[in-house]
């Protein structure tokens, strides 16, 4: 009579449980474990959010100065989403556009991956006509 005949059994069922294990584990891990250094934070009242400005030529702001942004949507090329894009960038005034040379349109196309749409779409040359336009 052979005394082991349960050992490949039991074998298969501790392997099984070490792997169910491991995988309970690696899960609890992600969810609860701790955040991984470059990992965006959500930010809270002891470290409030701030934003990369960039370059200083690009006349970026944190905040619309007097309060309210211009309504970037009346520049053909300039919807809903692009207005939104561009606020979350540090752009809220015709007259930030306004401002822009061949630099600062280029820094710009590469901060927002627009491959010449700016240019296209005659951002800048918009822009002053409506700071004239407010000014009036």
């Amino acid at each position: 009579m052979n005394p082991t005949p349960h050992i490949i059994p039991s074998a298969l069922l501790l392997l099984a449980a070490f792997f169910i294990g491991c995988l309970v584990g690696y899960l609890l891990k992600r969810v609860f474990g701790p955040k991984p250094a470059g990992a965006p934070q959500a930010p809270t009242a002891a470290t409030p959010m701030t934003r990369d400005l960039g370059d200083p030529a690009l006349g970026l702001l944190d905040a619309p100065t007097g309060g309210q942004p211009d309504d970037l949507k009346k520049i053909k090329g300039i919807g809903p989403k692009l207005e939104s894009v561009l606020h979350d960038n540090g752009v809220y005034h015709f007259s930030q556009i306004a401002a822009w040379n061949a630099k600062s349109i280029a820094m710009m196309n590469a901060r927002l991956s627009f491959k010449g749409r700016i240019e296209r779409e005659k951002w800048v040359s918009q822009a002053k006509a409506l700071v004239k336009a407010n000014r009036a």
